[in-house]
């Protein structure tokens, strides 16, 4: 009796009188979809892992539990307003803490990035900056990702909801409990469709959580589960919701199985074979290393026959090679320069450190950087392209340089600009020569008669107002006139595209006219370029001088339509003519030096315009066939200074 007496004391939960909750019904909270920890099925029924644990507790307690399913949103306001006293089970986290209560955990639980099964990009959370995902409203993946920022959410009410977004390809991913979406995912028959990727996030504790403040209920909490716990009654919880675990199919693991025995039997032949196998590859390997020496040796001699200087970097900025015309800007001594950093030797004076560094930074190469050296005294320019080595992908191993001396080219490229431009000059004489009998015709024939009407005061009325409007007309020709043909160092400057066309267009109004070529024009006011705006002229009278040439012997009424558009970050201008066009193997050299089809002229004029738009940032692409005329396209990089224009 003794026996039987004591072991009825020591079976009761000790109550304090504060935790004494009989005849009292506990309302709990959950939510009603997060599978399988909690959920309604098909039935009505409510069930779930932590379903069983607060009933187990409850008859351990003797606790008058009523568990209520609800979203999960409603189920923390209810907490909040007290219309509840606890939820079954929540994340722990530090924000949450300071809300909460939180019993004893009983589990730990985790996130995952869930995504497509096609999906190959996505492997971390940088790689969800960006995209949209979909995750439970109010859920703890909701707060993590928007710590990490630059994530576009889209919440839903349920689990389910947010991995049906990620199938109907409305978000890129979904981020949840990691159990709870793989249950989703199999319950659902999603698996060929979904898989996890990257590793697991945030493992942390999960259990019931109270309102902020009370012990009490916290108290019988705690020592509920720490029954449930000793008796084994948690154990057998868990087994029966997570014991089966959650992977691959039997039939794939079995494949698998297969597979590696194939393996291990491929492996032991190779095994068996290996050693007949070895002294083939050592007489392999013996040819090979010949050909590398002979491989190496060839590329060696390339490199030293090339024009240009050539040296490679380690991302440290040592200097790892260089070839043999590196002695013409280091000296005979270039050689000592090896395997020392860049800033202990004279190649630091050569080119820019901020390039260096940017080229590393970006992987984006820089090309045709001009920069200003003395050698043996002398004041000379060089050009040096820097490239980075990648060998890895996105990986910059390196850097290679190389540079020339252009002191000559450019002096030459100077020379043959003013040359062509003094070219255009005469045939642009003929055609200002035009405008200007006109005005000088009219001031003739005013001086003629001047002294027989001087006394006539209409006479003086009309010579009064037409001689300043001829005079300030053929002063204005010959002032263009000689601004273009003044030499002048080449400036960039703001201007408007449809001003300038305009007045380009107005050298060959008498030509245009008196060849009947039709002329239209397409450019939007508010379009400016930032580049040299005599430079661009030069461009232009050349290639309208082309277009006239293109119209010999035609019976299709002449035609040249001007066009100019901004598109992204560059303005095109196209000029388009529907002449004789020009033959294939014309087209190829249409650019080169002294290259012409004509009869008299240097074949200057295009290769320099091509020169000129170069050094504004600019290109040249033409495209045309015999009997189909021709397009000019001019390209510019766009002007970021068109807020500053009048």
């Amino acid at each position: 009796m003794l026996v039987i007496l004591l072991m009825g004391v020591f079976s009761t939960p000790a109550f304090s009188d504060e935790a004494d909750f009989t005849g009292e019904t506990i309302v709990v909270g959950g939510d009603y979809y997060f599978p399988p920890f909690e959920y309604v099925d098909e039935t009505g029924v409510y069930k779930g892992f932590n379903i069983d644990i607060m009933r187990a507790i409850a008859i351990e307690m003797r606790l008058d539990l009523e568990i209520l399913p609800m979203p999960w949103y409603n189920a923390i306001l209810a907490l909040e307003n007290g219309d509840i006293r606890a939820i079954q089970g929540m994340k722990y986290s530090e924000g949450r803490s300071l809300l909460y209560d939180f019993a004893d955990p009983y589990l730990v639980s985790s996130l995952s990035i869930f995504v497509k099964s096609d999906n190959n990009y996505i492997v971390n959370l940088e790689d969800l900056k960006g995209v949209k995902v979909s995750v439970q409203k109010d859920d703890f993946a909701s707060d993590y990702l928007l710590s990490v920022g630059e994530i576009e959410l889209v919440e839903s009410e349920t689990h389910e909801m947010a991995i049906d977004k990620l199938l109907s390809g409305e978000t890129v991913a979904y981020v949840g409990n990691r159990l709870t979406g793989l249950y989703t995912v199999q319950r659902s028959a999603y698996r060929d469709q979904v898989k996890i990727t990257g590793e697991e996030l945030l493992p942390s504790d999960y259990g019931i959580a109270v309102a902020k403040g009370d012990d009490a209920l916290l108290e019988i909490f705690n020592e509920g589960l720490a029954t449930i716990k000793r008796k084994g009654t948690y154990d057998k919880i868990y087994s029966k919701w997570f014991g089966e675990p959650i992977g691959l199919p039997q039939a794939y693991v079995r494949n698998l199985l297969y597979f590696g025995l194939i393996i291990f039997a491929f492996f032991t032949l190779v095994l068996i074979l290996f050693y007949h196998w070895n002294k083939l590859l050592k007489k392999e390997v013996a040819r090979q290393t010949r050909n590398l020496v002979m491989e190496s040796t060839y590329k060696e001699q390339t490199l030293n026959s090339i024009f240009n200087g050539l040296v490679t970097f380690d991302k440290a900025g040592r200097i790892l090679s260089m070839n043999e015309k590196m002695a013409y800007f280091l000296g005979p001594d270039y050689l000592e320069s090896l395997h020392r950093h860049y800033k202990e030797t004279p190649l630091d004076k050569l080119f820019y450190d901020r390039d260096f560094a940017h080229v590393l930074k970006t992987g984006l190469h820089k090309k045709e950087v001009e920069k200003s050296y003395v050698r043996e005294g002398e004041k000379r320019i060089l050009e040096y392209n820097i490239y980075p080595l990648i060998i890895e992908k996105n990986q910059v191993t390196g850097l290679t340089l190389t540079m020339a001396d252009v002191t000559e080219e450019k002096y030459m490229r100077r020379k043959l600009a003013m040359q062509d431009k003094l070219e255009s000059l005469g045939l642009l004489v003929t055609e200002i020569a035009h405008e200007i009998r006109n005005p000088l015709t009219a001031i003739k024939t005013y001086v003629e008669v001047l002294p027989d009407n001087f006394e006539d005061p209409r006479f003086r009325d009309e010579i009064a107002r037409d001689l300043p409007r001829e005079i300030n007309k053929l002063n204005g020709f010959v002032t263009e006139l000689l601004d273009y043909a003044r030499p002048k160092v080449s400036q960039k400057e703001l201007f408007p595209v449809h001003r300038c066309l305009s007045e380009i267009l107005t050298l060959f109004a008498n030509q245009f006219e008196e060849k009947g070529i039709t002329v239209s024009l397409d450019c939007p006011g508010d379009l400016y370029l930032y580049i040299d705006e005599q430079q661009f002229k030069q461009v232009m009278l050349n290639f309208l001088i082309n277009g006239i040439q293109a119209f010999k012997d035609m019976a299709a009424p002449p035609k040249i339509t001007i066009s100019a558009k901004a598109h992204k970050d560059q303005i095109v201008i196209r000029v388009t003519d529907n002449g004789i066009g020009i033959p294939k193997e014309d087209l190829e050299k249409i650019f080169d030096p002294f290259y012409t089809t004509k009869q008299t002229g240097t074949g200057l004029g295009l290769s320099i315009s091509y020169q000129l738009a170069s050094e504004n940032g600019g290109d040249i692409e033409i495209k045309s066939a015999p009997g189909e005329g021709t397009t000019v396209m001019l390209i510019f990089p766009k002007s970021h200074l068109k807020e500053e224009a009048p």
